[in-house]
């Protein structure tokens, strides 16, 4: 039996199973996308910095939770010679399938915004 999922206000999903509940905090969502983002080459922070790890990826990740769906938007800077959409599209397909295979949760949408580039002498 698949489990279904609930939404509630400001509650993360909570799939139901025969044995209880299950439930992945919007935080947790946000740190999964923003690691598998970290993995994908040319993207940093918007500070120009490599993303951070952990937690503290969390504040460049927004993630919303709509009836059961996930909905993610990342702001992101591209390493200078890289093709942004290309860039783009390879960030989104990483944060979607590392979400959905780690949460179960299905992935809406991943929005990328490209808030400038960067050089490589000023990378971090």
């Amino acid at each position: 039996m698949k489990p279904e999922r609930t939404s509630r206000s400001n509650r993360p999903e909570e799939p139901e199973e025969e044995a209880g509940k299950i439930s992945v905090a919007k935080e947790v969502i946000a740190t999964i996308a923003g690691l598998a983002a970290s993995e994908v080459p040319g993207v940093y922070s918007p500070k120009g910095e490599p993303l951070p790890q952990g937690s503290a990826v969390q504040r460049y990740v927004h993630t919303e939770l709509l009836e059961g769906r996930v909905r993610i938007a990342l702001s992101v800077v591209i390493g200078y010679g890289r093709v942004l959409p290309e860039v783009a599209q390879e960030l989104q397909e990483k944060v979607k399938t590392e979400v959905e295979r780690l949460t179960t949760l299905p992935v809406e949408a991943v929005d990328v915004e490209v808030v400038g580039i960067v050089e490589a002498e000023e990378r971090s």
